[in-house]
């Protein structure tokens, strides 16, 4: 009877790793509206690459910084259609050099590349916003389930914005294989649905 119980068991625990929800946009290609900053500069994946910041503050390699312009817009190429549970970013806060967490910040999804859905919108008000200590935020976006092949975030930019990681998490079970033509580097910026 104890052997027949600890096999179920393990069968169940088996079941469920497998089911496990993964990070979707793990190596996986982006493009964002407006590029990093010179002295900050992106080597093509830091953002997907599965690696955050060893340490806590400005001048770690693998944060990738954006300068002022308003918003920035990222999109992420699945590659595949999957539903969407969740995107998580992480951003740096460093209030005396200027570095802040966005305040705005939002997230759209499409299966094709050109109809987008919003997703999910979050404010911080600014009396909300520590004015000191050096710390990683993270964002938690609501995929709310919804299938998608690309995923676009938004956030607003006041001075400084340091980014380590985007992950997407999904179930990889859900894959679709997709029928979007559309290079993630010809999306159009104006197209995207956000909140703001």
């Amino acid at each position: 009877m104890k052997r027949g119980l600890l096999l179920a068991l393990i069968l169940v625990l088996s079941a469920v790793a497998l089911a496990a929800p993964t990070n979707l946009a793990l190596n996986k290609e982006y493009v964002f509206n407006i590029g990093a900053h010179a002295n900050y500069p992106d080597s093509g994946n830091e953002l997907t690459d599965g690696k955050y910041a060893r340490a806590v503050g400005y001048g770690d390699p693998d944060f990738f910084a954006v300068l002022r312009e308003d918003y920035r817009i990222v999109v992420i190429d699945l590659e595949a259609v999957y539903k969407i549970d969740k995107v998580l970013c992480n951003f740096l806060n460093q209030y005396d050099v200027g570095c802040y967490r966005p305040s705005q910040i939002a997230l759209s999804l499409s299966e094709d590349g050109r109809r987008w859905r919003s997703a999910d919108y979050q404010e911080v008000y600014e009396d909300e916003l520590p004015k000191t200590g050096t710390y990683l935020h993270r964002y938690e976006l609501d995929g709310g389930g919804m299938k998608a092949r690309y995923v676009a975030v938004k956030f607003n930019c006041e001075i400084w914005v340091f980014i380590d990681e985007f992950e997407v998490i999904g179930d990889p079970d859900t894959k679709q294989e997709s029928t979007a033509k559309i290079s993630v580097y010809d999306i159009d910026f104006e197209d995207i649905d956000f909140e703001f």
